[in-house]
């Protein structure tokens, strides 16, 4: 985020109730019963927004920007969120759960539910020919395993 969006702020961790972190070889959001997805909440500009409007790949139909209400301060803020269009499962390659788990280090976020997420793309890997293609094309990074280690 600090590479993308140097203007934004840091407003701190949530944990977003029915809702679970899924890997669709990227990150993703899936509203799930009983469970709760970890994230962080970031005060951006416009600027920020159309930088992650291009990283997300908004205009190619990658990610759709939905937004979420929350309470933060004591006051109702409407947060934007980006939603994957692609409906597969696929673990993530090992240098992008590197960057996630830094993300949830960052705003000590547990960990378990970034584990618990690269388990369920293993178990239920379904590699669309989207994904399939995506991977190829990014020269067919090694999945990640495991969460990195912590130093």
């Amino acid at each position: 985020m600090r590479e993308r969006c140097p203007a934004a702020k840091k407003v701190g961790p949530l944990y977003v109730p029915n809702a679970a972190l899924i890997f669709r070889s990227c990150a993703d959001v899936e509203y799930r019963d009983g469970w709760e997805c970890p994230g962080g909440v970031w005060r951006i500009t416009p600027e920020c927004e159309a930088a992650l409007d291009l990283y997300e790949g908004v205009k190619h139909g990658l990610y759709k920007k939905l937004y979420l209400t929350l309470s933060i301060k004591g006051k109702q803020q409407r947060c934007l969120y980006y939603k994957m269009s692609e409906r597969g499962i696929m673990p993530p390659p090992e240098y992008y759960l590197d960057v996630i788990a830094q993300g949830y280090r960052d705003f000590g976020l547990d960990l378990y539910h970034l584990d618990q997420a690269l388990e369920h793309s293993w178990e239920q890997k379904n590699k669309t020919p989207y994904l399939r293609s995506r991977h190829k094309r990014k020269g067919q990074p090694i999945l990640a395993q495991s969460l990195p280690e912590v130093c």
